[in-house]
């Protein structure tokens, strides 16, 4: 597995991908940042850190998932009833 996956997803499904992950176990790392604008969510569940990120005036936003066991966490955020298609770090 790469060390980063990333998911271009619509803005929309973000709030209900931080529900899902926090009924997983995953809490936030930070609380929610703003940096030049965009919001980011830092969420982590022992060695896996998922970066939810979303940009005023986009429609497109990006999950990032990293560490030690993303495998875990690519495999529940594809099990969810949302079309996600995985990009490697590679790919962008």
């Amino acid at each position: 597995m790469a060390d980063l996956v990333r998911y271009p997803c619509p803005c929309e499904l973000l709030p209900c991908i931080e529900a899902a992950l926090a009924a997983n176990g995953y809490v936030d790392a930070e609380s929610s940042l703003r940096e030049n604008d965009n919001n980011l969510v830092v969420m982590r569940c022992g060695a896996v850190q998922v970066l939810l990120a979303s940009s005023p005036g986009s429609d497109v936003a990006d999950i990032e998932v990293w560490g030690a066991a993303a495998c875990a966490a690519v495999q529940f955020l594809e099990s969810l009833p949302f079309a996600l298609t995985r990009r490697t770090c590679a790919e962008h």
